[in-house]
């Protein structure tokens, strides 16, 4: 893509975005308080788009240069993920101003996703995945706190790559992590309080003219209807308009109804109940792993 041409395309999607109300400017949500970004285990396992960038970086050079001690020839790959899918709440919490400027991001995301394509993949004779991922005799298999089975062979370059970055134990502390945050978003959701609380949002939005049954609903919705607007500028700055004012009207009935502070007070419950001393222990070896890591990727 030549300068121009790619200035053209960030050109079209950021009108696209201004009319369909994710810039900055526009209408400013009101002031007053916002709400509580509440995930599991106190957000330890979130991550900032800068950070997961950095890490991301960071590992992919290690990748490089043990495929490279093995003969192999391995191209570090770009991060591909956005800020919005990295930072968005898991339990779909929204701030007014972010339903302002971005709605769900849904429409936001798929611009971005268009404007930067994935790389294609590459076919790779055997060798060369066996030296990035792995043999079977070293295959280390994992049940996480979720139900999910995991595996991985720990002479891969991946696997060494990570340990290298994080530290020897990275590859069984991080997914026990995640499964552990997964298990308290679970067993939140499941909660009779927090069932109650969305109860209340719920009724708010049929009351704002924006009826949805539970927190997922109205994403699901606008995603329904981005697949017949994709291929038409006109539907999809009409969606996008129409994404913003549903995510305003959600953000709001979630400060009216104090949603955020009863998903915080049902996670503490859970987490009290569910966590033993075993799985502290690894949230608190996965805290200190991924701050070394992040200390010597910004240094």
């Amino acid at each position: 893509m030549t300068t121009t041409t790619a200035r053209r395309t960030l050109l079209a999607v950021f009108l696209v975005l201004t009319a369909a109300g994710c810039s900055p400017g526009g209408e400013q949500p009101a002031r007053g308080p916002e709400a509580l970004d509440v995930r599991p285990l106190s957000g330890v396992t979130a991550s900032t788009h800068a950070d997961a960038v950095r890490l991301h970086d960071r590992e992919e050079r290690a990748v490089a240069a043990c495929m490279s001690a093995r003969g192999q020839t391995y191209t570090a790959q770009p991060r591909t993920a956005s800020a919005r899918g990295e930072e968005t709440n898991p339990y779909g919490l929204l701030t007014v101003k972010k339903a302002t400027q971005d709605g769900y991001g849904i429409v936001g995301e798929y611009l971005y996703q268009r404007s930067t394509p994935v790389p294609a993949s590459e076919a790779h004779p055997a060798a060369w995945q066996r030296a990035l991922t792995g043999t079977p005799a070293h295959r280390v298999s994992l049940r996480l706190a979720d139900g999910v089975n995991l595996a991985y062979s720990s002479d891969g370059c991946v696997a060494r790559a990570r340990a290298e970055l994080y530290g020897a134990d990275w590859n069984t502390v991080e997914p026990q992590a995640v499964g552990l945050a997964n298990q308290v978003l679970g067993a939140v959701e499941k909660d009779s309080n927090y069932l109650s609380a969305v109860r209340r949002w719920s009724s708010c939005m049929t009351k704002a003219g924006h009826p949805a049954t539970d927190l997922q609903a109205p994403r699901q919705a606008v995603d329904a209807r981005l697949r017949k607007a994709a291929s038409d500028e006109r539907a999809l700055r009409a969606l996008g308009n129409d994404e913003i004012r549903t995510a305003r009207a959600d953000a709001e009935c979630q400060l009216e109804t104090g949603l955020s502070e009863a998903v915080q007070d049902v996670q503490r419950a859970v987490e009290k109940r569910l966590l033993m001393a075993a799985d502290r222990k690894t949230v608190a070896s996965y805290v200190t792993d991924r701050h070394r890591a992040l200390a010597a990727a910004t240094a």
